[in-house]
């Protein structure tokens, strides 16, 4: 009788999320993915747009996710987690999706962003036979095409300044096959060609992945990740750190193995892993052997090959690229053993990781680089931890590597109400600890020579607004690149208020301000045999950004929606001149049902890069834009989606940049355009069954 009411709730409940349909969903991933970055100081990484989206491709069952995989969502509070499982302990297997709004401390916008990255399977059938898993199985082929209109200096022919230029044509090619039933078997390919590069298939990436059979929790074959712990052994999945989402990012989450499938050539396993479950242990294996680009050169006086810095952007366009392509061969093996109690409030394990090169890594001596690793041999082994206590996770970890260096994490998650949300990270980072596949939280981009303290709050108001705010301290104990001084020291803070009075309206303002110690040149003023002249010299100066974002969206109808966002920003070093930037964008999404149309103008203006503005913009399913706007123009792009049939979509998207003033080239080296614009046109074609 429970559940016939539960259902007959969910279908009357369901009349307000009901509109939650795909392109609604893509489009909730985009407003997401502005939400939770903010205004970044930085770029942002493919691979983060390539795990959100990964979890959009493979929804979360409600009925049989884990208490870390809901988690590593980032979309959910300790006291909603613990709101989750009780109600599903408590009535059972959810019936429909919709069935969420009955959950207590469930509120709508929630669910909102929630909705694309989870489902129900309520039909209660068991998969017995592979054939059975492939019927139901959800499987896409995707074919991407990309290229600049304008000739980049790459592509023209050789002068005598200049005699190197791109070996391959000007296109982009991409390609990815994936078929998956999540909790059961996941097999794909992805391949591409980058812009340049000679070869038609110059990278390839494969997985076979089966799950949940009998004991055996995962066997992987091809390209994999690991995510244990905090990941400072290893690291993988969707993770932001610092960001407009001030609490739940700072805690990572203990999934395991995840198949590979982007296209950035680094940071990821080939060859294979297992976990085998015994009672409460989960122990997993891993073994990978793969060529990997870096810098070769060779010893003046015995002849000896050694590498000088691993190459992680995976380019071959260039004689020099394309020696460094697979020149050193990097091979991992180890072990992790996690211990969870009967009903997972309380998770522990150890992490085990060798790392073997055939070629020794001896970087250029440097002031800086003094304590990075040298040698062909690194050995890690980590402790971590994490434990639930009513509306309070407790978590670290603990490393060290085999040059005696330690990393170590700390911190805790709270609901302190059902309005407030707060979060405390302490972290210390060795200048000798190396972990390659580490990325723990952190302010420089490896988990090396830092130390620091975070503090994050989230507080809703009332129903319609939500404030939210983080402040960061981090130290460095020894000199960092382009940082002639040590130790050094900064902050960064961001404050957010956000007014959502309805679904179909959102607006925010924001700020950020982060100081640093830098270096930077000055010109300084000396007597040379009584005469008085002037040189250049370099010194260590705090500098600050600040930075202001204004964003607002509203959704007229089913059909038009609508954003507008303002960002401005200073830059200063002590006792030099302030520099400016601002950029303003509009942007206009309409959705006619088969036919998705968007588009964007914007305007920017920039004293210089240090003051770029970065703004997200839409592109074709499963690719992401999140360009720097610097120094003075305007920028356009029109995207539209064309639904063929129900397994056949098409996007096409063009987008270009105009400087203003006395540019006469657009960009710089081999990617110098002679004329200051540049376009780009993308079309894919997605079938999906």
């Amino acid at each position: 009788m429970k559940k016939i009411l539960l259902l007959t709730m969910s279908i009357v409940l369901s009349t307000h999320v009901k509109a939650q349909e795909l392109s609604t969903q893509e489009s909730n991933i985009r407003n997401l993915i502005q939400e939770i970055l903010g205004n970044p100081v930085d770029g942002v990484s493919e691979e983060l747009f390539e795990s959100l989206y990964q979890n959009y491709l493979n929804p979360l069952d409600l009925n049989k996710v884990s208490r870390q995989e809901l988690a590593s969502l980032y979309l959910l509070s300790e006291k909603q987690l613990n709101a989750f499982f009780t109600y599903r302990e408590n009535v059972g297997k959810l019936l429909s999706i919709y069935e969420l709004q009955a959950i207590p401390d469930f509120d709508l916008p929630t669910i909102y962003k929630f909705i694309p990255f989870v489902r129900v399977n309520s039909d209660g059938f068991s998969i017995k036979t592979f054939q059975n898993s492939l019927q139901k199985a959800n499987q896409y082929f995707l074919l991407r095409y990309t290229q600049y209109l304008e000739t980049k200096k790459g592509f023209t022919e050789p002068d005598a300044r200049s005699k190197v230029r791109y070996e391959g044509s000007p296109m982009k090619l991409y390609a990815r096959y994936k078929i998956a039933l999540p909790k059961d078997f996941s097999a794909g390919f992805t391949i591409e060609k980058d812009e340049g590069e000679s070869q038609l298939i110059d990278f390839t990436s494969f997985h076979f992945q089966i799950q949940n059979k009998g004991h055996w929790k995962n066997i992987t074959l091809g390209d994999y990740q690991l995510q244990f712990g905090q990941g400072l052994v290893s690291a993988a999945g969707f993770y932001l750190g610092k960001g407009a989402e001030t609490v739940l990012t700072t805690r990572r989450n203990h999934l395991g193995t995840r198949p590979y499938s982007s296209v950035m050539e680094s940071n990821f396993f080939r060859g294979g892993t297992a976990t085998y479950q015994i009672h409460s242990l989960d122990v997993t294996a891993f073994y990978s052997r793969m060529n990997r680009d870096a810098n070769l050169a060779q010893d003046k006086s015995t002849n000896a090959d050694y590498v000088t810095s691993l190459q992680t952007a995976g380019l071959h366009r260039t004689p020099s690229e394309i020696a460094d392509k697979g020149s050193l061969m990097e091979e991992n093996y180890g072990l992790n053993i996690s211990f969870h109690n009967r009903i997972t409030t309380f998770q522990a394990g150890i992490t085990l990781l060798q790392t073997n090169f055939s070629l020794p890594l001896i970087k250029a001596e440097k002031a800086y680089n003094q304590f990075e690793f040298s040698g062909k041999e690194n050995f890690l082994a980590g402790l971590h931890w994490t434990y639930h206590f009513q509306n309070y996770n407790l978590f670290g970890e603990v490393a060290r590597s085999e040059s005696g260096g330690v990393g170590a994490v700390t911190g805790i998650l709270a609901s302190l109400s059902k309005h407030t949300d707060i979060s405390l990270m302490l972290r210390n980072y060795d200048k000798n600890f190396h972990s390659f596949y580490a990325n723990g939280f952190s302010e420089n981009s490896r988990n090396i020579n830092e130390r620091g303290v975070y503090t994050g709050i989230k507080h809703a108001i009332n129903r319609k607004w939500l404030a939210s705010a983080y402040f960061d301290y981090f130290y460095f104990p020894w000199y960092r690149y382009l940082v002639d001084k040590q130790p050094t020291k900064g902050f960064d803070y961001l404050g957010r208020l956000t007014f959502q009075p309805s679904k179909k309206l959102q607006a925010y303002l924001q700020i950020r301000q982060e100081n640093k110690e830098e270096n930077t040149k000055i010109t300084e003023t000396y007597l040379d045999k009584g005469k008085e002249k002037t040189r250049e010299i370099t010194v260590v100066r705090e500098r600050t950004k600040r930075a202001l974002l204004v964003n607002v969206n509203y959704k007229l109808s089913k059909t038009w929606e609508f954003q507008t966002r303002a960002s401005a920003s200073t830059f200063q070093f002590d006792g030099q001149a302030l520099t400016k930037g601002f950029a303003i964008a509009q942007d206009v999404n309409a959705d006619f049902g088969r036919i998705a149309l968007s588009g964007r103008i914007a305007f920017f203006k920039t004293d210089d890069y240090d003051n770029r503005q970065y703004f997200y913009e839409q592109d074709v399913l499963y690719a992401f834009s999140f360009p720097a706007y610097y120094e003075h123009g305007f920028r356009h792009y029109l995207l539209a989606k064309y639904k063929i049939n129900r397994n056949v979509d098409a996007w096409i998207r063009w987008a270009r940049t105009d400087l203003l003033g006395d540019a006469l080239t657009f960009g710089s080296g081999l990617d110098e355009i002679s004329a200051p614009h540049r376009s780009e046109v993308k079309v894919q074609l997605r079938l999906h069954f």
